[in-house]
């Protein structure tokens, strides 16, 4: 099996799929890893990424995982003989979708209508008298202690929202 370079859009996200692959939640290992973590990288020429795939020279596997999966990923000559697959993992509309699953506020932001589930998730949850404010402090302590709900929301999501034919779910990544 070719080692896996997990490429999450934001800091959040990365957030997500750190507290789910340190409680072996997720179908892959941090042996798994090029480098044994993931990255906060949208690109292959991204500063974090130069050095590990100049050190790591073998084969791999790409996930990207983020919420705008249209951006085209650009491999590099040099590297394009060592990757095998590329796969994404769609949090559309946005991450904070987990958030309002796990609040029972949904279907309130659906009829809502016309606030984005960030704006939306900022004027209503407050957890540990604090406001979501999209840090990762935020998601750090929201679902730190909480890991089986944070999986019961990905499983939900799933449920709710379809996604074009060449995206996948983060519930795809969970065992």
């Amino acid at each position: 099996m070719n080692k896996l370079l997990v490429l999450c859009e934001g800091s959040n996200e990365k957030k997500i799929i750190d507290l789910l692959l340190e409680n072996n939640k997720l179908i892959f290992t941090q042996e798994d890893l090029v480098g044994l973590v993931t990255y906060h990288a949208r690109q292959l020429n991204a500063s974090i990424l130069i050095p590990v795939l100049s050190i790591y020279q073998g084969s791999f596997d790409i996930y990207r995982i983020g919420d705008k999966q249209n951006e085209i990923l650009k491999i590099p000559k040099s590297l394009k003989h060592r990757i095998g697959s590329v796969t994404k993992y769609c949090t559309k509309p946005e991450l904070e979708v987990l958030l309002l699953i796990n609040e029972g506020m949904y279907y309130n932001y659906l009829k809502n209508g016309n606030n984005k589930p960030k704006q939306y998730a900022k004027e209503h949850i407050i957890f540990n008298k604090q406001k979501y404010d999209n840090s990762t402090y935020f998601y750090q302590q929201y679902y730190e202690n909480s890991i089986d709900n944070l999986v019961d929301n990905i499983k939900k999501y799933k449920t709710l929202k379809e996604h074009k034919k060449d995206e996948l779910y983060l519930a795809d990544l969970l065992k």
